[in-house]
This record gives structure tokens, sequence and C-alpha cells, in this order.
């Protein structure tokens, strides 16, 4: 078992003391099956079922009848090891379909289902990656949007969290009317200025109406049947 290893051949271990970005191809696999057998550890096994499909690639691509066929790998292990290798496929699936959102329309269409009719103001930011694919979106504040209560540390800290280099800002207004305010234009001028010291993009504010939405980074008000 993985746990009747040494400290320092220990993948648990290793992952929780340096992160699991640190474990080998060899080690990640140990972590799956969990056990050796009698004859050879976990990593043992991980690494002889590694050198006998051909290699970590070659895992992409295996079947079931392929892994009960090798020495220590049952049922059970077989259909952990395809379930993890299926979540991979469907994570990376979903990324290469992902929108890239390179216009303020292209954000507006991307939450407008999500915010046109609420009843309350909710800010919403909106992580990207280098492609403008969103990885991560989260509600930071709902209520009244100011400076004192929307926060650099919690927008910021959204976009450190998942290494993005680039963020959208979004919020509604419930009235239905998407013209900015004063203090929507004052807090979008402070986020640029804190974003251009932490290298860290905002591509635009998009405040949300009925049918239309107002663009602080193209400073004009578009309305759905508009084009760009």
């Amino acid at each position: 078992m993985i746990k009747s290893l040494p400290k320092e051949e220990n993948p648990r271990e290793k992952a929780l003391n340096y992160g699991i970005e640190s474990l080998s191809n060899v080690e990640l696999l140990a972590l799956v099956l969990r056990t050796g057998n009698k004859e050879e550890s976990v990593i043992q096994l991980a690494q002889r079922l590694l050198n006998e499909v051909g290699g970590f690639e070659r895992l992409n691509d295996i079947s079931y009848a392929q892994l009960i066929s090798l020495k220590g790998i049952k049922q059970a292990k077989a259909i952990e090891i395809l379930s993890i290798l299926e979540i991979a496929k469907r994570l990376k699936s979903r990324v290469q379909d992902a929108q890239s959102l390179m216009t303020p329309f292209d954000i507006y269409y991307y939450v407008k289902d999500k915010m046109m009719f609420l009843k309350q103001e909710h800010f919403v930011v909106l992580c990207l990656d280098n492609k403008n694919r969103v990885i991560k979106e989260k509600t930071i504040f709902i209520g009244s949007i100011n400076m004192s209560v929307v926060t650099p540390r919690e927008v910021f800290k959204e976009a450190i969290h998942v290494s993005s280099a680039k963020i959208a800002l979004v919020h509604n207004h419930p009235s239905g009317d998407a013209s900015p305010s004063q203090e929507d234009i004052y807090l979008t001028r402070q986020f640029k200025e804190l974003g251009e010291m932490m290298s860290i993009e905002i591509i635009d504010h998009i405040v949300v109406g009925w049918h239309q939405f107002y663009s602080i980074s193209a400073t004009h008000l578009f309305y759905d049947d508009d084009k760009i």
C-alpha cells in the first residue's frame, strides 16, 4: 500500500508537501492504483504497467480488455484507471470547445442569459486563458456596486488562483438601463491600473441591461441587434 512506503518514496506525502504537480507520471499512476501486490510495491506496479503499455502517452488509448490482461490489474483497478483517463479527455474537450471572448459582444452573450433579468446587481469576474477562453467564473459580490465592497483583493485573487493573465469584469443593472455610472467608470479605471501593476489585463468591463450592454473599454452602448 502507498502508506507502507518509506516517506520519501510515498507519492501522497510528496503531493502534500510539494504539490500534486511535483509528482512524476509513475507516481501519479501509483496514486490511482493505491496498492501493489505481494511481489511489487505500488510504485513498481505503476512503472511496470507503463513499460508494458509502451509509455505514459499510450494510456490514452488503452482499453479495459488490455488493462485486465496485465498482471496485477484486475477489474477495480482497470475501471479506476479508465475513469481518470475519461475525466482528462472530457476536460480537454471542454477547453478545446470553449469560445474565445474576443469582443464585447462575446462577453455579453456569454453572460446575457444568466445576468440580464437578475433582481440585484451581481459583480462577476471571468478569468481567461491566453486565448481569451473562460477558465473560471466567479460572482464576487451581490448588491450595489462600489469600490468599498468590490475589492481588488477579491477580484485579483481569483485570477492569481488559476494563473490567469486576463480578466473581464461584468455586472448587471436591474433597472435594464446599461448606461454606466461614474462609480462604474471609476472602478474600472482603478482596476485597470492595478491590473497593469500585477501584469493582469482587464480586457473590458461589461454592464448588462435588458437586451443591451455597455462596454466601458469601447465606451459605447450596444443593443442585441447591433454589429461590431
